[in-house]
């Protein structure tokens, strides 16, 4: 009798189990109700879509101090991987970039002085209407990239706003950005912490950028890469919450073969220093006049300290030819010099130089 029981509760017990349901899906984790969940979703959704990317600019310059000193290296100034997802109307990326351990002017950081790898973006964005995308995390700044996409030779030198410490080309912050209909451009609008990706909040205050480029011939195929771009960024930075407000205007040719623009920055505040005023002008030019064969010049001028007596100021020119060798691959010869008042290389050792660099640009 007790035999016939255990095998009837078995035979119940085994149907049941056969009829059951397959467990619930917990509906942010994705995976089934008391089940341990997937360290990571990415790359789990089959029907979006994650692209990556790389970049890399290695150099050997030589540069010569006025006064005798010189020195040659081997170097890479940039290193960045990419890694960017879409999904419907949303879509996120995440950039990481090389840099040494050691602080600017220490000798030794993480593992001697290595190359160590830091975020540069990390940003989630959503598109809710056709022509609006807002995004926010360690996200690119308007002004920086929108200069250094114009000139198209950012392994030849950042623009004048990032090399002078005038602006950032990331932070930390959120951004709505909206393109004009017809290819009239776009407009965009930022808060961010105002110290820069490479730094966290020192302070209270926050920064607004406002920026705009505008394509007021878009209708005229010939004339359609004519750009205004207007920018304007009021904030400020370091725990002294000193001011740095910067208007930029600009004049931006953004052809195919031919690329260029003039554009001036003023600054009000410079670094930790809320009551110095600086201004910056820029002129620049890229042309392709055969494919494949590049040829570009630069020139900067910086008024360090609009106030300083005797003037304070740096003029900084750049000659590059090139080539690429295939559409990843850009080679480019390139000769800067500048120029310094006596103040300025003063204030700002080793400024009074020129360099020679052979540069090599492999992009995915």
């Amino acid at each position: 009798m007790k035999r016939a029981l255990v095998l009837a509760l078995l035979l119940v017990t085994t149907r049941a189990a056969a009829q059951e349901p397959p467990p619930e899906r917990s509906a942010d984790d994705g995976a089934p109700v008391g089940q341990a969940a997937p360290p990571t979703e990415a790359a789990t959704r089959g029907d979006g879509r994650v692209r990556a990317g790389l970049e890399i600019f290695a150099q050997y310059s030589y540069r010569n101090v006025t006064g005798g000193s010189w020195f040659h290296a081997f170097d890479v100034p940039r290193v960045h991987g990419a890694v960017e997802g879409e999904y419907e109307h949303a879509r996120g990326r995440v950039v990481v970039e090389a840099v040494r351990s050691a602080a600017e002017g220490a000798l030794v950081g993480v593992a001697g002085d290595s190359l160590v790898l830091r975020v540069r973006e990390a940003w989630a964005a959503y598109r809710a209407v056709a022509p609006l995308e807002i995004s926010a995390g360690v996200i690119p700044t308007m002004t920086v990239p929108d200069l250094d996409g114009t000139w198209m030779m950012r392994a030849v030198a950042p623009s004048g706003l990032e090399n002078g410490g005038l602006m950032t080309p990331a932070d930390l912050g959120a951004k709505a950005r909206a393109d004009i209909p017809a290819g009239y451009g776009w407009v965009g609008t930022a808060f961010y912490n105002g110290d820069g990706y490479a730094s966290r909040e020192l302070n209270r205050g926050k920064t607004f950028e406002g920026a705009t480029e505008i394509h007021p011939l878009a209708a005229m195929p010939l004339l359609k890469p004519l750009a205004l771009l207007a920018s304007y960024v009021g904030g400020s930075t370091g725990t002294s919450l000193a001011r740095a407000n910067r208007v930029t205007g600009g004049v931006l040719w953004q052809g195919e073969r031919i690329r260029g623009g003039v554009y001036a920055t003023h600054a009000w505040g410079v670094a930790q220093l809320g009551t110095q005023n600086a201004i910056l002008a820029s002129a620049f030019v890229r042309v392709e006049p055969i494919p494949r064969l590049l040829f570009g010049a630069r020139l900067d001028h910086q008024i360090r300290n609009t106030d300083a007596k005797p003037q304070d100021r740096i003029t900084t020119f750049w000659l590059v030819a090139g080539y690429r060798i295939a559409l990843p691959i850009e080679t480019f010869l390139a000769v800067d010099r500048a120029i310094p008042t006596a103040r300025a290389a003063s204030e700002v050792p080793g400024s009074d130089a020129w360099q020679l660099r052979v540069i090599g640009r492999v992009v995915f």
